[in-house]
C-alpha cells in the first residue's frame, strides 16, 4: 500500500524528491503514471509548487528518464564488475548486454520508459548505457588490434550493440516474445550478443 506525505514538505529539495516520486510512480504504472498532480500529493506539497520546478508534466518525465537511464547504466556496470578484470574484452561486452537484458526483465515498468532508447551521452561523458558501450566497443578494438581512436568505427559498433540488446529486451518485455518464459528469453538474449558480437567489424 502506498504511503502519502500530507505534511507540507519542509525538508531537502523539492525538485529531487519530486523525480523520486516520479520514478516511484513510473515503477508502478510506467511512463503513463507520471503526472505533476499525483508527484505533488504525494510530496505533500501544492501543484502550484510542483510547477515552480516543472513547467509541465513532460518535463518531470523527462527527468524521470534520466534518472532510469541511470539506473540502467549502473545495472550494465555491475554485470559487467563480476567479470574477472583481465577477461576477453568480448565477456566484458556480454555482460553488459545481460545487465541490460535483467534491468528491463526485473523493472519492467520503469524501462518502458526507455522503451524509444534514451539521449546519446554528452561528451566525454561515461555515466550513461551508451558511454558504456562505446567504453566496452573500445576494448574490444583494442582486442583486435584496430585503430582505437577511430570514433565513428566505435560509435558504429555501439549501435549495432545496442540495437541488439535494446531490441531483445523490449521483445521479451513489451512486445512478442513478452509471454515466453523467461528461461527461454534469457538463451534468445544469448544468441542475440553472441550474434551481435560476432558481427563486429573493425
Amino acid at each position: 500500500m502506498n504511503t502519502v506525505n500530507t505534511k507540507p514538505y519542509h525538508h531537502g529539495n523539492l525538485r529531487e524528491e519530486m523525480v523520486r516520486i516520479g520514478v516511484e510512480l513510473a515503477a508502478e504504472g510506467g511512463p503513463e503514471a507520471v503526472g505533476l498532480r499525483e508527484t505533488a500529493r504525494r510530496a505533500g506539497v501544492s501543484p502550484s509548487a510542483a510547477y515552480r520546478h516543472f513547467p509541465g508534466q513532460d518535463s518531470l518525465l523527462e527527468a524521470v528518464r534520466h534518472t532510469a537511464a541511470d539506473a540502467l547504466g549502473q545495472s550494465m556496470q555491475h554485470a559487467v564488475s563480476e567479470v574477472a578484470a583481465d577477461a576477453p574484452a568480448t565477456e566484458q561486452v556480454i555482460a553488459a548486454g545481460r545487465g541490460y537484458f535483467e534491468f528491463a526483465l526485473n523493472r519492467q515498468m520503469l524501462f518502458r520508459c526507455l522503451a524509444s532508447g534514451f539521449e546519446l551521452p554528452e561528451e566525454d561523458s561515461r555515466d550513461s548505457p551508451f558511454a558504456r558501450l562505446l567504453e566496452l566497443v573500445g576494448g574490444l578494438k583494442r582486442e583486435a588490434s584496430a585503430v582505437v581512436d577511430d570514433h565513428a568505427a566505435r560509435f558504429d559498433a555501439a549501435v549495432a550493440l545496442w540495437s541488439a540488446v535494446h531490441g531483445i529486451s523490449v521483445l521479451c518485455t513489451s512486445g512478442a516474445l513478452r509471454d515466453v518464459p523467461q528461461p527461454r528469453k534469457r538463451e534468445l538474449l544469448e544468441v542475440t550478443l553472441a550474434t551481435a558480437v560476432r558481427g563486429l567489424r573493425f
